[in-house]
């Protein structure tokens, strides 16, 4: 058996393992009762906004939020030295919410512009939140439910795209609700690695006592989730809590996003490289080890199948010359090419797995359409996601560690 056979079949066991484990957990899950705030109960919330230049969202960002059907809640804007309207429009804003506070400074990043407002948070529990994000008026009291565990210190919402409309927002939209499963499944093992920063609540007490925001980091929101985990406490998940945020439009900034969110994850799993042993349970024994070991699998896939696509076809042009096949009408239907397609296609027992998996992609959606509601055009949005996320989620990852194998930079902006 060829070396890339082997890491093809130790790709899709894995997967399968890892999928039955997660589902597993998920069932036996549902029989346990969650222990919940009640109404009574919720404490006062304080809510985040950093903001750079984002004239063109600010303004529906904090209706959104004012929108809440959450009572108790300050919402804290700073300003973080925006060259355009973007204070103009917050300080007009603030003559008609009572509970909107304003702050401006030198620009410094959102690491700085977070830790600049944590101090002065009134909230028990703080919502970091971005200025192009929107939410459901439920999602704040449903995510500070679960802050009756004490050792919670930080839930997670269902992050979705906003009004996907190009091909790659599409691909983004069905990503984030196949993942809205997984972060679930990850929160009941006590092992999310990752929370959005585009909307997550900490407990302000944890901040009080291990820090704020790595102002270094250029993924301040991940570095956060291990810093959460690596000192021993929980990171919950609210998939009831519809979260949208504004999707990277074009391949290009797309790219820009990925090469900073995994050239981040590296340089901070590597920060809390600890973490990965059994002392962490399921975060540091199977998950992490599971997603590290995907990604391999993935690269070496994606570089093996780009190859091979290109002397497949080679192969199939010099093939079908073979038989006097008219090239000049390749591009009508016909039955013969579709044919020898699906023969191609269901001789190998790869293809078999990768149906398997759609299937269980299926039931994955069905639960987050289930808990956030109905995604237009998913049924499009899911064939662009398996028509094209393996090839692109690869070839992000070997930017990403092109630029880490040259130790070349990565900034937030």
């Amino acid at each position: 058996m060829e070396l890339i056979q082997i890491v093809i079949y130790a790709s899709v066991y894995l997967g399968l393992i890892a999928t039955v484990f997660y589902a597993l957990s998920y069932i036996d899950f549902k029989k346990k009762e969650e222990v919940l705030f009640s109404d009574d109960e919720l404490p006062f919330v304080s809510v985040l906004i950093p903001a750079w230049n984002e004239g063109k969202t600010i303004a529906r960002t904090i209706a959104s939020i004012m929108a809440s059907n959450y009572k108790k809640f300050e919402v804290i804007v700073i300003d973080d030295g925006s060259t355009d309207n973007t204070l103009s429009i917050v300080k007009k804003l603030k003559d008609k919410y009572d509970n909107l506070i304003v702050y401006h400074k030198q620009n410094g990043g959102k690491g700085v512009a977070l830790n600049f407002g944590i101090p002065k948070a009134k909230g028990e529990i703080i919502f970091t939140m971005d200025a192009d994000t929107y939410i459901h008026p439920e999602s704040m009291k449903r995510m500070v439910r679960y802050f009756k565990d004490k050792e919670v210190m930080c839930v997670s919402p269902a992050m979705l795209v906003y009004n996907p409309k190009t091909i790659i927002e599409r691909i983004q939209q069905a990503e984030y609700l196949l993942g809205l499963f997984l972060r679930k499944a990850f929160s009941i093992l006590n092992a999310i690695f990752v929370t959005p920063g585009a909307f997550s609540a900490y407990r302000k007490k944890f901040f009080e006592k291990h820090g704020g925001y790595d102002e270094t980091s250029i993924t301040e929101d991940m570095e956060l989730a291990l810093k959460i985990q690596f000192n021993g406490y929980k990171i919950a998940n609210c998939p009831d809590a519809p979260a949208w945020t504004i999707a990277p439009s074009t391949f290009k900034e797309t790219l820009l996003q990925r090469r900073r969110w995994y050239y981040g994850w590296v340089k901070n799993l590597w920060k809390y490289r600890k973490i990965c042993t059994r002392k962490y349970g399921d975060l540091g024994a199977f998950v992490i080890p599971t997603a590290g070991l995907n990604i391999i699998f993935s690269l070496t896939v994606v570089i093996y199948a780009f190859f091979k696509a290109i002397f497949t076809i080679k192969d199939e042009i010099l093939f079908l010359n073979s038989v006097n096949f008219d090239l000049s009408g390749a591009w009508n239907i016909n039955l013969y090419v579709l044919e020898r397609f699906l023969f191609l296609f269901l001789s190998n027992p790869v293809m078999l797995f990768v149906l398997v998996f759609m299937a269980i992609f299926v039931v994955y959606t069905k639960y987050a359409t289930r808990k956030t509601g109905k995604a237009p055009g998913l049924l499009w949005n899911f064939i662009l996601f398996f028509a094209f996320f393996s090839i692109i989620f690869g070839f992000w990852w070997i930017i990403s560690l092109i630029y880490l194998a040259f130790n070349k930079g990565v900034k937030w902006r």
